[in-house]
């Protein structure tokens, strides 16, 4: 029995998702063009991946990201994403920075090692990349869940982030392997695909999120039952 309503939740977690995607078409491709907006500008402001353009990239895209990822919930419409826009800008900088922040002392410390060759660097190179690469892991479920859930803020939001990417990774790796191949895409074919790859990246993030967190009281239920 707990079985069978997993899998009517998770269901109706998908369909309720993939329902909003098609009448929030307008408010996605919005949302698409402001986080395009931002990696554009991070490139000029700051070309190259570098410690500058990463806190850049979070300040710049960060907030395009929060109201995207509300928008691709449910069918918003535009004036509802440029409401979240206003309410959740700040939300989506200081995410996208707590995850930016490992990254770039990453990146200095791989710079330093590869300037200097001392091998006592590499123990922060490991140490900050580990850092940096459940940082950003995190954040593909942080930011979608922190929209989500209003009331998740905070080390809550963290914890909650990392428990469920950790509980069911390959769920949550979905949506930024989709951006990175769109990404790849844009690069090979032509930049216009760019404005089409966030939008389904975040939808796709969102519905792995909305499956966790529908099942996730199941699961507890089982396990407090066991």
């Amino acid at each position: 029995m707990p079985v069978q309503h997993l899998h009517v939740a998770e269901h109706r977690a998908l369909a309720g998702t993939l329902r909003g995607a098609w009448p929030g078409l307008p408010a996605l491709l919005a949302g698409s063009a402001t986080v395009c907006a931002g990696a554009t500008l991070t490139v000029l402001l700051a070309p190259g991946v570098t410690p500058v353009s990463v806190l850049v990239a979070a300040v710049l895209v960060g907030p395009g990201a929060a109201a995207l990822a509300r928008a691709a919930d449910d069918g918003a419409t535009v004036r509802q994403w440029w409401l979240a826009l206003r309410e959740l800008w700040r939300f989506g900088l200081l995410q996208c920075l707590v995850a930016a922040a490992p990254t770039a002392a990453f990146l200095v410390a791989l710079r330093l090692w590869q300037e200097t060759g001392a091998d006592w660097l590499l123990l922060s190179v490991g140490a900050s990349g580990a850092a940096a690469l459940f940082a950003l892991f995190a954040l593909s479920v942080a930011l979608p869940l922190g929209a989500l859930r209003p009331e998740l803020r905070g080390r809550l939001l963290w914890g909650c982030a990392l428990h469920l990417a950790l509980r069911r990774p390959l769920r949550h790796l979905a949506g930024p392997c989709l951006g990175v191949l769109g990404v790849w895409a844009a690069v090979q074919w032509t930049a216009s695909l760019l404005l089409l790859t966030p939008g389904p990246a975040m939808v796709v993030a969102i519905a792995a999120v909305r499956v966790a967190c529908a099942t996730e009281p199941e699961s507890s239920d089982s396990a407090a039952r066991a």
